[in-house]
């Protein structure tokens, strides 16, 4: 009886076992996935410029989107992690790469770092990128919506602000969703660019201009304005101080 009972035991195991490897067997391959660089044949490249160095100081991403599974749209209000399709690094890190990589391609004669700077890099500009959505559906549309900042350092042009809303076919894989998402993340690079170049109608100066989303922000806009001196209308000229219109008064006396 207990020979039996053993015997059927060690049969269990080894079934549950063979089935294991089996599931392990047929389990599909991850697959790792790149962002990669604007093509010079696809874009034009800005005026040479003045030799300045830019530096892409940081780019922000929501937490559901930096991780490792790529990130997809199921619905209005529901999301898929892909757990055999994920980024071959951190999404934040290679966002920041990519945009520095196109932003020296689009700048022909302007120098390009990345945070944390060399030592001795003197940046004249910084660039600061907050994507708020950068995801899509299969089959669907993929969308990259993003708030900017170029900052200049004392005495160099003033900053610049703008907000990027840009989509692309995501096309039927996984493969197909990430070549969309590395051209928005061009598209994106390139207003960047032209902001800089000071070509871009939607790009804004501080303090104000007409396409800034924030007037009145800015360096300059934090400046204490000069107060105002009251003048007599009367004589065209400064009021005297009280004091001095006593002292006038005794005088006369």
């Amino acid at each position: 009886m207990n020979a039996s009972r053993i015997r059927r035991f060690v049969i269990a195991v080894a079934v549950g076992g063979g089935l294991a490897l089996a599931g392990c067997a047929t389990s599909p391959a991850t697959r790792f996935y790149v962002l990669t660089p604007v093509s010079l044949d696809a874009i034009e490249p800005a005026p040479v410029a003045d030799g300045s160095t830019i530096g892409v100081r940081s780019v922000e991403l929501p937490d559901e989107l930096d991780r490792p599974q790529i990130v997809t749209r199921t619905g209005p209000n529901t999301v898929h992690f892909a757990e055999f399709d994920r980024w071959s690094a951190s999404l934040r890190d290679s966002a920041r790469q990519l945009i520095a990589a196109n932003l020296a391609t689009l700048l022909p004669g302007d120098q390009v770092a990345v945070y944390p700077w060399t030592p001795g890099t003197s940046v004249d500009r910084q660039v600061i990128v907050e994507i708020t959505r950068f995801d899509g559906e299969l089959g669907g549309r993929c969308v990259l919506r993003a708030r900017w900042r170029v900052l200049g350092r004392r005495g160099t042009p003033a900053s610049l602000y703008g907000e990027s809303a840009l989509s692309e076919p995501s096309g039927p894989d996984y493969a197909a969703l990430v070549a969309a998402q590395s051209r928005l993340l061009g598209a994106l690079s390139l207003e960047i660019a032209r902001a800089i170049q000071g070509t871009a109608p939607s790009a804004a100066t501080a303090p104000a201009h007409a396409g800034n989303p924030h007037p009145g922000s800015g360096a300059d806009a934090l400046k204490p304005k000069e107060p105002r001196r009251w003048v007599d209308p009367d004589v065209g000229r400064r009021a005297p101080p009280a004091g001095q219109v006593e002292r006038l008064n005794r005088e006369r006396r």
